[in-house]
């Protein structure tokens, strides 16, 4: 144990996701608060909000004593130097300077993030999401956090692919993966792809499974209305809260819709989730189906919807091809709503769910015609609360061993 009489050994939370990411920001959020119950006492805690994007979940924390006002900061709204500015400004003057720089092949260097931290008094950078400029510290050590490998696992998406995203990701992956003293990840899965995939044999890996948003549990049963376009719709529609990525693979849910329409089912679908690019392709595919009356876009909503709008649906369907795992599932257990999610899942929800093969889309029109079973839904729902007491044991279980690492790190890093 570290000599609490000693100067305190200071943690700084880096902060780097914006509000619209999805689920990244709020387990961004929640692993925050985690780690803020847990923290011993005797050292410090320090939040670096990054995008200034956490400002009003901050103020709460600090409104319930979990955190201290003085320790939170952010990057300065205008870089100090020139070289700073060089790196992130948009102005024309700095994209001139960057275009100079590249024709004669200088890089700008480390970022004004790892710049600053390496520059702070900090003794550890625990990066709560997968930071892609974590490696650019040259003096601090860090924790990291890694999310998914699916750039390995589904190179032919797009968003993963081209215009050089594999080559970016397999760089800042693997120095991340190597550079870090400590890897977070969600799953057992996870950490055997990732050891096989890059090599690594160190004892650095520690599993906590994700979580749902804070807070979503707790949200009133018709404490908000939906939204107009689907208020009508009430239990005759399965909903899918995910961005527009071609890897989400809402076609194969519209393909699904347009199987039980023909077949006389009265089943919708609603998305709500931010367009990436794929949109414009999925309307056309929808259009053709013509099922256009009965796939439904909201885009982003706010959180205080996403509850009112699980518990109305017939349930989620989590199509994508991503995975092992993923956090919508979870909010839809912790509500009580039956889940049907693709193969990839089986390891994250093992008897919680009703599995189908996204290739297929009247394997998920089956899938979806099972929700329409009581008894079907009442086992979904008693196993998806046993589900969600276990991985709350393991989450526990991950934060402390989380805990413990980084005081043994305080024994060697502190002096």
């Amino acid at each position: 144990m570290v000599n609490p009489s000693s100067r305190p050994f200071t943690v700084t939370v880096v902060l780097s996701v914006g509000a619209q990411t999805g689920g990244g920001y709020h387990q961004a959020l929640t692993s925050l608060k985690m780690l803020v119950e847990r923290f011993p006492p005797h050292f410090r805690l320090r939040v670096l909000d990054e995008r200034n994007t956490f400002g009003e979940a901050l103020k709460a924390l600090g409104r319930e004593g979990l955190l201290d006002p003085e320790n939170i900061t952010s990057l300065p709204r205008r870089m100090p130097t020139f070289r700073d500015r060089v790196v992130v400004e948009d102005g024309l003057l700095y994209r001139f300077a960057r275009w100079l720089l590249a024709l004669r092949g200088v890089s700008v260097g480390s970022s004004p993030l790892a710049r600053f931290l390496d520059n702070s008094d900090t003794d550890l950078v625990y990066f709560v999401t997968p930071t892609t400029s974590a490696h650019e510290l040259q003096i601090k050590p860090f924790v990291w956090t890694l999310w998914d490998l699916c750039h390995l696992d589904s190179p032919e998406f797009p968003e993963v692919r081209t215009s050089g995203k594999f080559e970016a990701r397999e760089a800042t992956i693997s120095q991340n993966l190597r550079k870090a003293a400590l890897v977070i990840v969600d799953s057992p899965e996870l950490e055997d792809n990732a050891r096989r995939s890059y090599g690594i044999t160190a004892d650095k890996f520690v599993t906590i499974p994700f979580s749902p948003p804070m807070g979503i549990g707790k949200s009133p049963a018709n404490g908000v209305q939906l939204p107009p376009a689907v208020k009508d719709l009430a239990g005759k529609y399965v909903f899918y809260p995910a961005q527009l990525w071609t890897h989400k693979n809402h076609r194969r849910i519209a393909e699904a819709i347009a199987l039980l329409t023909d077949e006389g089912h009265d089943i919708h679908a609603v998305f709500v989730g931010k367009d990436h690019g794929a949109g414009a392709s999925l309307r056309r595919s929808i259009q053709a189906l013509g099922v256009e009356d009965r796939i439904h876009f909201l885009g982003f909503v706010e959180d205080e919807v996403v509850p009112e709008l699980y518990r109305a649906s017939l349930g989620l369907v989590m199509a994508s091809y991503f995975g092992p795992t993923n956090i919508p599932p979870l909010e839809a257990l912790l509500l009580g709503v039956p889940v049907i999610a693709s193969h990839q899942h089986k390891a994250q929800l093992g008897d919680a769910a009703v599995f189908f093969d996204p290739d297929n889309a009247a394997e998920l029109a089956k899938s979806i015609k099972s929700l329409e079973s009581h008894k079907t839904r009442v086992t979904l729902a008693k196993n998806g609360k046993a589900l969600l007491a276990t991985m709350e044991k393991r989450r526990e279980s991950g934060y402390t061993e989380l805990t413990e690492r980084i005081q043994h790190l305080a024994k060697r890093l502190l002096f």
